[in-house]
């Protein structure tokens, strides 16, 4: 799924083509070394806040209850991180982010088709351009409507949004375009049809079919369905539905979603996934591990062994070539 985690709107991530931001309640006032929010100005974009993660958690449980309990464990938790990154958003300087951007975005996000929300979908009403041409966090700061920033850093530089054939070494590709890991250039997701193979992936609710490449074929999203874990012969089952390929007779079953603590990975043929955020450490040549809770903001984190971070936070190595670091949100560190 690449929804990913952290609040997918533009404000707090890579944007779209620019288009006419919604009027709002006009933008948080900022001075000195950071945001400057008035009381009226902090209410304003609390209830803002709780309305676009309100939005998202409730699309999240409504079109993948099984993602939510992957990625978040209950909704509660769901509404506080994803009101913790708008939050974020709407304080950085130069942003052109609005309380009122965020609520006709989190209108956008509401009317959405499942499938859309669910890959990720840039949308309109969720762009906001900043004032900015130099370093930042979030996209929202950016005149150009797009922060590039490494997948282990909280500071990146404003350039043009990604197009096929821009370089995805250290920046990434957007929302709609994905990195080929053969030659770490953006490309556009491969359709049902069309050729793929592990550099080169298929469009979200498709997966490659093929030893080594092959094509883009719908994944498989009834109960007892015929599946292939390898996706070699024939494709997997739909974790968006909540299905995994019971590798013992090769039928699509409902897949076991696990605590911290307890045995994920291959468990009796079938693949068992950590719920609340947690991560399946599994050591190496196996297939079965642990479930690790996601490290506490500001607690130790490392980007090799574990523990992950809780997004919307990031393992930041220190130093930057290394795997250890700390677990820090967007938006805290000065860029």
């Amino acid at each position: 799924m690449r929804l990913a985690s952290a609040i997918v709107v533009v404000v707090a991530c890579a944007a779209p083509a620019p288009s006419t931001q919604p009027t709002g309640d006009g933008p948080i006032q900022t001075g000195g070394d950071g945001p400057m929010m008035s009381t009226i100005d902090a209410a304003d974009v609390g209830s803002a806040c709780l309305a676009l993660a309100t939005a998202r958690c409730t699309q999240l449980m409504t079109c993948s209850p099984s993602d939510l309990q992957r990625q978040f464990g209950t909704v509660p938790v769901c509404l506080t991180r994803e009101t913790l990154a708008c939050t974020d958003a709407l304080g950085a300087a130069d942003t052109g982010a609005t309380a009122g951007g965020m609520i006709a975005c989190g209108s956008a996000v509401a009317a959405e088709a499942c499938g859309d929300f669910l890959a990720g979908s840039a949308l309109a009403a969720c762009v906001a351009l900043g004032s900015n041409n130099g370093t930042c966090s979030f996209s929202s700061q950016c005149e150009t409507g797009f922060c590039g920033v490494g997948a282990y850093a909280l500071c990146g530089t404003c350039q043009a949004e990604p197009v096929v054939g821009t370089s995805c070494a250290t920046d990434g590709c957007g929302q709609t375009l994905v990195c080929d890991n053969s030659n770490h250039l953006c490309e556009a997701p491969a359709a049902q049809g069309k050729t793929c193979n592990n550099a080169t992936p298929c469009q979200h609710g498709l997966i490659c079919v093929g030893a080594t490449s092959g094509t883009c074929q719908p994944q498989v999203t009834t109960l007892n369905g015929a599946c292939d874990p390898t996706h070699k012969t024939k494709a997997n089952c739909n974790a968006d539905d909540g299905l995994t390929c019971d590798e013992g007779n090769d039928k699509c079953v409902a897949q076991p979603l696990v605590a911290v603590g307890s045995a994920c990975g291959i468990v009796n043929n079938v693949d068992n996934a950590c719920t609340g955020g947690a991560t399946c450490l599994i050591p190496n040549g196996q297939t079965k591990g642990t479930c690790q809770a996601p490290a506490a903001d500001g607690s130790a984190c490392n980007i090799n062994t574990g523990p992950d971070c809780f997004t919307p936070a990031r393992c930041v190595p220190n130093p930057p070539t290394g795997s250890a670091g700390t677990c820090q949100l967007p938006g805290t560190t000065s860029c």
